[in-house]
């Protein structure tokens, strides 16, 4: 795929995002092709020998005249629309007006082919769901009233005899009239389907995308990549609970980089968040695909390490800090320096039914212990 097809596409997707005015084109961007292909099938009809078959002449001549003035009216609305979209973009009456023609004009276009024909179905259904998606909630209820009221309208005329219905098919007489009408409705439907599928799909797969994307977000510490503190304490509840279900033993870490206020005091909090990076990416590195990590707050990290024992985490965390104190860190400055960090432990090895609060209390328990012991070590709680 190209990438002018690309941006169009994402264009097209991000129709939620686009000015009321922009949202008004759509239905007239539907609207005057439509017109083009009901005049084109009108003259075509026209053309043929068996015409008085299958269509009711004359009508089919006015209403190709008639479609050519719906479509000269749809540009002088886009015309409107693009002087608008430059003074007044966030126009809502554009929108009404640009709903409202639209829904008189398809209206009108299905009675002439019959009031209760798929093609005026798919217009009645279609073009409401899709328009509560993308445009003003009100100015499609407006469009939607005005275009039932019509329909219901001009049914009632038909039924009592006021008006003929499908004023421009002859009666079906034979096959070929019956499977030319078929087939003609097929094409008026054909063109709303594929424009308010595609369109609405578009949409919806962006919007899905843009929805995972803020999920995604809200989970995920931004400076360092890694999950936020909501994340890492949720991954956490999972796997107490769990365990406490199942076994086997977890381990909770609850880790401080050592002298990290001196850091920034000294290089500047540019080199403080690098500092944050760095430590993120060798833990990620360190710990088993198995293993969760998240940022806890400040430069204070947690990991939760499930089927894991003491004597595993001790194991698994001597290697984290070891990573971590033959780090180099080169400031802005150019300056290059090593970071360290503090560790605390528990496990649940002992006492399974414990709870969250209380393994995060002894972890901080034992971190506080670790950096009273002189930092860069590890400690494990009793």
């Amino acid at each position: 795929m190209t990438t002018s097809t690309t941006t169009w596409r994402q264009k097209l997707a991000a129709v939620l995002e686009w000015s009321p005015v922009d949202k008004g084109q759509i239905p007239l961007l539907m609207l005057v092709p439509i017109m083009g292909q009901y005049a084109l099938w009108g003259y075509l009809v026209l053309q043929r020998p068996d015409r008085e078959q299958l269509v009711n002449v004359a009508p089919l001549e006015q209403l190709v005249i008639l479609t050519l003035l719906f479509i000269g009216g749809g540009i002088v609305l886009m015309l409107l629309g693009l002087l608008l979209r430059r003074v007044r973009p966030d126009s809502l009456l554009f929108q009404h007006l640009a709903i409202q023609y639209y829904a008189a004009v398809l209206v009108f276009m299905g009675y002439q082919v019959g009031l209760t024909g798929m093609a005026t179905g798919l217009v009645l259904l279609g073009a409401p769901v899709f328009g509560f998606i993308v445009m003003d909630r009100r100015a499609v209820w407006l469009g939607t009233a005005v275009a039932l009221a019509l329909f219901f309208g001009l049914g009632l005329a038909t039924v009592h005899g006021h008006l003929p219905y499908a004023p421009i098919l002859a009666p079906a007489a034979d096959a070929t009239a019956r499977q030319f009408h078929f087939y003609s409705l097929i094409g008026f439907s054909a063109p709303h389907f594929i424009f308010i599928i595609l369109l609405a799909d578009q949409t919806l797969n962006f919007w899905r995308r843009r929805e995972d994307t803020i999920r995604t977000l809200s989970r995920t510490d931004t400076l360092t990549g890694i999950p936020n503190r909501r994340s890492i304490m949720e991954m956490l509840e999972k796997e107490v609970a769990r365990t406490k279900r199942h076994g086997p033993p977890m381990c909770v870490v609850i880790l401080d980089l050592d002298h990290f206020k001196k850091v920034n005091d000294t290089y500047g909090h540019p080199t403080g968040d690098l500092v944050l990076r760095e430590a993120a990416r060798v833990l990620r590195e360190s710990i088993r695909s198995c293993d969760a990590i998240g940022r806890y707050g400040g430069e204070e990290f947690m990991l939760v390490l499930p089927d894991t024992d003491a004597e595993g985490a001790a194991v698994l965390l001597e290697r984290c800090r070891a990573a971590l104190a033959t780090t180099i860190i080169r400031a802005e400055t150019g300056k290059t320096f090593h970071i360290s960090a503090s560790f605390g432990v528990v496990c649940n090895q002992k006492d399974m039914a414990v709870d969250v609060a209380t393994l995060i209390k002894a972890a901080d328990d034992a971190l506080y212990l670790a950096k009273q012991n002189g930092r860069n070590r590890v400690e494990i709680a009793a």
